[in-house]
């Protein structure tokens, strides 16, 4: 860290790739005009820079200089914030963020944020470390209060890591249960599941290959109008938990705990990977439900259900139509997504991104301009 003028900050944000960068991208823009109102009397520069962190979720914040300090090399910065999708806990409460003032850094763990209006709360808590390392770290009754609804309640505590030299971190954890909550649907929101209808394009070739054939099939109208509702739904449940196990299954995504990864830790990643596909999937049932409802009101006359139902069509069969072959498209869709490349569905797991963090960074101690600044 460079000094600068009295009357001028400049502050880094470092963000891992995918949703912390798209988030630090939007702030770098913002920041200096927020900044301005919380704290008149000073000048802010804000500079963006994407970087994988490649860390554990136990190293305090003061460690990850180490991991990023090779994509700051060159530039003047007096505070660093990072930006991860890295869950980050302290016993079962999840940590939101930390702060150290010694180092002038400050880490926040955005899946601690929640799914809800992600990008405002991150620029509360953005605000709020900033506020606290250009004061040195002293704490008022207004920002303290703002702390706390965004970034949770402060815990001087131990540090996570046992083995860590230095001092203790400042540290903001959500108290469970509804820390853990947050954490999940935090998880989720980053992993950004509605990206998985695109990826998976061979999939989506069984799957509408499965539909059409369906939709001119009268064996499948026949048995469309005879099951219940219950039985539908129980199809439904069948047919999407079948694809999103394949997909986990085919492409590798459960995580099994090692010497890397703790049993706690790998209960987490599954969860949300499960999660994350299962929404995925049930986005691609809607849109698909949806589709060929239309589908079958401008192809399939009342006349032509009507010879292979016995009876003329109604609404409800033509819904009960669609809700069937949906159901069989998923099916179909499982065998499609066999043949897609491991590459396009990996980022819905926790345990392969971190992987590809440690591959980057073998890549960047390599190449030294591998990070990318934006001003």
């Amino acid at each position: 860290m460079n000094a600068t003028n009295p009357t001028t900050l400049r502050v880094v944000l470092v963000a891992d790739p995918g949703l912390p960068t798209e988030i630090a991208r939007n702030l770098a823009y913002d920041l200096p005009d927020l900044l301005q109102q919380q704290t008149p009397k000073t000048d802010w520069q804000v500079l963006m820079v994407t970087a994988p962190l490649i860390t554990d979720e136990q190293v305090d914040v003061s460690g990850m200089v180490g991991s990023v300090r090779p994509h700051l090399h060159g530039l003047d910065w007096d505070i660093g914030v990072f930006l991860t999708d890295l869950p980050r806990r302290a016993g079962l409460s999840p940590v939101s963020a930390e702060v150290s003032p010694a180092d002038h850094v400050a880490l926040i763990s955005l899946p601690a944020l929640g799914s809800l209006r992600l990008h405002r709360r991150a620029a509360q808590a953005v605000l709020s470390v900033v506020g606290s390392l250009s004061s040195g770290g002293t704490h008022t009754g207004g920002p303290a209060r703002r702390r706390s609804q965004v970034i949770g309640r402060r815990t001087p505590g131990a540090p996570l890591d046992p083995t860590a030299d230095g001092p203790v971190p400042e540290r903001y954890i959500v108290p469970s249960p509804r820390g853990m909550l947050h954490l999940i649907a935090g998880m989720v929101r980053a992993n950004r599941p509605w990206r998985l209808f695109t990826a998976l394009s061979r999939a989506l070739a069984g799957v509408f290959a499965t539909a059409a054939y369906g939709m001119i099939n009268n064996t499948a109208w026949q048995i469309a109008a005879s099951l219940d509702t219950w039985r539908q739904f129980l199809v439904t449940v069948l047919s999407v938990l079948a694809l999103t196990a394949w997909i986990i299954v085919d492409h590798k995504l459960w995580e099994r705990p090692d010497g890397d990864l703790p049993r706690a830790l790998s209960r987490l990643y599954n969860l949300v990977t499960s999660l994350t596909i299962g929404l995925g999937v049930l986005f691609l049932y809607a849109v698909l439900f949806v589709v060929l409802n239309a589908v079958a009101a401008l192809l399939l006359s009342p006349s032509v259900l009507d010879q292979a139902l016995a009876h003329r069509p109604t609404v409800t069969d033509y819904l009960a139509l669609s809700w069937f072959v949906t159901s069989l498209a998923m099916i179909g869709g499982a065998f499609g997504s066999g043949l897609e490349d491991d590459g396009t569905v990996h980022n819905a797991a926790y345990g392969r991104r971190q992987r590809s963090r440690r591959e980057q960074q073998k890549s960047s101690e390599a190449d030294p301009g591998a990070g990318r600044a934006d001003s």
